[in-house]
């Protein structure tokens, strides 16, 4: 690898590590609000470490695609009983001695080096797609982050949602209650005043304050242990959140949408996986065609043998494996000629080009779609937030007019009632909106493709934007 490529992936992959570094392991006994909730995740979640994993297994294979060029020794080296043999190649008799003082040690070394120096390309091309398909899993590294990202900012709103509901029903709680010891008086003293059904009303009303307290409850212990687990943290951690409830936002308005499209056409990690992934298979279908060139290299070759059960041969031309050191330097060439193979699987890396050209054109249509959604919806949640503040307004003044004529003997239960359900209605559609437009700016960031170090501030615009 050239200097300009190493640096050019360890700039990728250090932009892919530094902001693990930001958060505290454990969020221990200070309340946390949702963004450092998601510096705590990102910090200890297994998926980012399983993509960084990926990364250095491309890593790994680009070090095995370079190792190439590298010397490469073939050694074999051992020590064998032998036993003795007088004469040569030059003698007319030989003569063999097995007895058992004529055996002796045989020792020899055969070793040789080559050292490739030029692969016709093949090995440059090789190790082109090795580091490109690095940095493809360097890109899908902040893509995991940005996913895991949006899962913690939506857990964290839907917790706070169902903890937004629990002092609405405490209220409708104590209401109705009272509601209800007031009518049993008024049955128990025979007024008239109060029937039999006034009160079944009012138990109905207190039962169903009570299912939906329950589901509240577990709603904000349910999300909380969701929450807890996307930040990988232990059983039984200490987890505190910065918010009891869900509160309206402050109104800075949103970035133009053409000015978020652009910024999802620079940023989204998913383009990044493409440029690299389409140079990755280019790169593999040239390895793959140059397979049948040959690699020239440099090698030497070394041989030593020794006994002393055998005479030395001093013809240099008789083949005498025992009492012999010879070696020298040579210039030559591994060929390993598979047409056939090579085109299929050149055939092969073009189809993967085929395949990530189509992801292109996919994304070239999705990821704005993706953009305009989530600008929409966020755009149509805050929109709606004034209104259902103004609903909830509503619904409370309805119920507070209609527990005082009760209380005063002049309202029915049935009023009371309608009031109450009324208000838990407008109430509950006031924090799903509060919710929804969490989620939806969670949603918007991710389409953008902000990156958490970079915040939530690209997605809103300047005082002065329309």
């Amino acid at each position: 690898m050239t200097f300009a490529g190493r640096a050019t992936l360890l700039a990728l992959w250090l932009g892919a590590l530094a902001l693990a570094g930001a958060a505290s392991a454990m969020p221990g006994e200070q309340p946390v609000d949702a963004e450092a909730c998601v510096w705590i995740a990102l910090e200890r979640s297994p998926r980012i470490g399983e993509a960084q994993a990926r990364v250095q297994q491309w890593e790994a294979r680009l070090a095995e695609v370079e190792s190439l060029y590298g010397p490469k020794l073939t050694a074999l080296g051992f020590v064998a009983p032998t036993f003795t043999v007088h004469g040569t190649g030059a003698t007319p008799r030989v003569s063999y001695d097995f007895s058992p003082g004529a055996w002796g040690p045989y020792a020899r070394l055969q070793a040789t080096l080559a050292w490739p120096v030029y692969s016709f390309g093949r090995a440059e091309a090789g190790a082109d797609a090795a580091r490109q398909r690095a940095l493809v899993e360097v890109a899908r590294v902040r893509e995991t982050r940005n996913i895991i990202a949006l899962e913690v900012r939506r857990l964290y709103a839907v917790h706070l949602y169902a903890r937004s509901l629990l002092p609405t029903l405490e209220l409708a709680r104590t209401t109705v209650t009272q509601a209800f010891e007031r009518a049993q008086t008024l049955f128990d003293e025979g007024s008239g005043k109060v029937t039999q059904v006034d009160l079944d009303r009012l138990h109905y009303g207190q039962l169903e304050v009570e299912r939906l307290t329950r589901q509240a409850v577990d709603g904000a212990d349910l999300s909380l242990q969701a929450l807890r687990q996307a930040m990988d943290l232990p059983e039984g951690a200490t987890l505190i959140l910065a918010q009891t409830r869900l509160t309206p936002e402050d109104g800075t308005p949103l970035a133009p949408r053409e000015a978020l499209l652009q910024l999802a056409g620079q940023q989204r990690p998913e383009w990044q996986q493409i440029d690299h992934g389409l140079q990755a298979t280019e790169a593999l279908a040239k390895a793959e065609l140059r397979a049948n060139a040959p690699i020239l290299a440099v090698g030497g070759q070394f041989e030593a043998g020794w006994t002393p059960t055998r005479d030395d041969d001093p013809n240099p031309y008789h083949n005498d494996p025992y009492n012999i050191v010879a070696g020298g330097l040579a210039v030559g060439f591994f060929w390993n000629f598979d047409p056939f193979a090579a085109l299929a699987k050149a055939a092969g890396a073009r189809a993967m080009t085929r395949e990530v050209q189509a992801q292109a054109r996919f994304a070239a249509t999705g990821i704005p779609l993706q953009v305009r959604k989530a600008f929409a919806e966020y755009q149509r949640q805050r929109d709606m937030t004034p209104l259902a503040a103004e609903q909830v307004k509503a619904g409370q003044r309805w119920l507070t007019f209609a527990a005082a004529a009760y209380g005063t003997g002049t309202g029915e239960a049935r009023d009371i009632l309608e009031g109450l359900l009324t208000f838990l209605s407008a109430k509950r559609n006031y924090y799903e909106g509060l919710r929804d437009l969490r989620v939806a700016r969670a949603e918007l960031l991710f389409a953008v493709g902000c990156d958490v170090e970079q915040g939530p501030a690209l997605a809103v615009a300047p005082a002065d934007a329309p």
